[in-house]
C-alpha cells in the first residue's frame, strides 16, 4: 500500500521521495523530522492520523534529498525542498514542519517567504540548545559506530514518554529492525546539521502567521527552545500563537491525536 502513495520527483540535481494523502484543495506539506529509517517505508500509516486534513487538504510528506553528503546544511536543505515544489508546481503552500523539520520549514519562510502561506512548528528551535547538541550527537556517535540497536533504544527513550515508549517500544523495535549501513550513515549526515540550526535573528524575515507546538518534558530541542521561538516571533511582530504540552516528550506529535486537531483548527481559520 505504502508503495502507491509514494512519488519521486527530479528537480534539477535532486531526486526526492514524497508521499501524497488526501484529495483537498489546499497543499499542505509535512517536513518530517530526523528519522532513523525514511517515512516512505511506512507511508501507509500516516493516513489514519492525518484523516482529518484528506478532504480540505493534499498533504505531501517529504523526505530529503537522496544523494545527501556529508556537510549538507539546513538552508541547503529547505532550498531544496522548495526548488522541489516549484518542480511539482506548488507555489503557495501550509508548511508543517516538525523538530528539524520545524528548523528547515524556518529556512523555507526565512529565505522564499512567498511560497509559504501558513506555518506550524512542532518541537522545533531557532538555535540548537546545549541538551539537544548532546542528545543529537550521541545518536550520531551511535550511528557511526553501527551501535544500531543502542541508537534505536536511545532514540525511543529521548524522543517519547516514558508510558508511551513501555507500551509501544515492540512496535517501535520491529519499524526500526534490520537498519543498513548506508541508513546510518544518512541518518549521521542529517543529524550532524542540527548542531547548526541559527534563525534566530532572521525569524522577523518570516512573512505568514506561525504556530509553534512545544513540549515540557522535550529532552531532544528542549522546551526552552520553543519559548524562545515564540518570544521572538512575537517581538518581531510577526504572528504568531502558541501552546505548551506541559506533560509530553519531543514526540508529542505521535502521541496525542488532539495535536493534529490544534493545526487543523489554526490552518483553516
Amino acid at each position: 500500500m505504502s508503495e502507491n502513495l509514494v512519488h519521486t520527483v527530479r528537480a534539477r540535481t535532486i531526486e526526492m521521495e514524497y508521499a501524497r494523502i488526501g484529495s483537498g484543495p489546499k497543499p499542505l506539506i509535512v517536513i518530517p523530522g530526523l528519522s532513523i529509517k525514511s517515512v516512505m517505508k511506512s507511508a501507509a500509516s500516516l493516513e489514519g492520523p492525518f484523516k482529518i486534513f484528506k478532504d480540505n487538504y493534499t498533504l505531501y510528506f517529504f523526505d530529503r534529498k537522496k544523494e545527501a553528503k556529508p556537510g549538507y546544511s539546513l538552508p541547503e536543505m529547505a532550498d531544496d525542498q522548495v526548488t522541489v515544489l516549484k518542480a511539482l508546481g506548488l507555489e503557495k503552500v501550509d508548511v508543517y514542519g516538525v523538530s528539524q523539520g520545524g528548523m528547515i520549514a524556518q529556512y523555507m519562510a526565512i529565505r522564499h517567504p512567498e511560497i509559504v502561506n501558513k506555518l506550524v512548528l512542532g518541537s522545533s528551535t531557532s538555535k540548537a540548545e546545549p541538551l539537544q547538541i548532546t542528545t543529537i550527537q550521541n545518536w550520531a556517535r551511535l550511528a557511526r559506530a553501527r551501535e544500531a540497536t543502542t541508537l534505536v533504544n536511545s532514540f525511543i527513550d529521548d524522543c517519547f514518554s516514558e508510558k508511551f515508549a513501555a507500551r509501544y517500544r515492540r512496535a517501535l523495535l520491529a519499524l526500526y529492525k534490520e537498519i543498513s549501513d548506508e541508513e546510518l550513515d544518512r541518518f549521521a549526515i542529517f543529524a550532524d546539521a542540527c548542531d547548526y540550526v541559527d534563525t534566530y535573528n532572521d525569524l522577523g524575515k518570516i512573512k505568514c502567521p506561525v504556530l509553534v507546538l512545544g513540549a515540557g518534558k522535550d529532552l531532544v530541542t528542549t522546551p526552552e527552545a520553543s519559548v524562545k521561538l515564540v518570544e521572538k516571533l512575537k517581538a518581531e511582530g510577526v504572528p504568531c500563537e502558541s501552546h505548551m504540552y506541559e506533560d509530553c516528550g519531543h514526540a508529542v506529535f505521535d502521541e496525542l491525536p488532539e495535536y493534529k486537531n490544534r493545526i487543523f483548527e489554526f490552518l483553516e481559520r
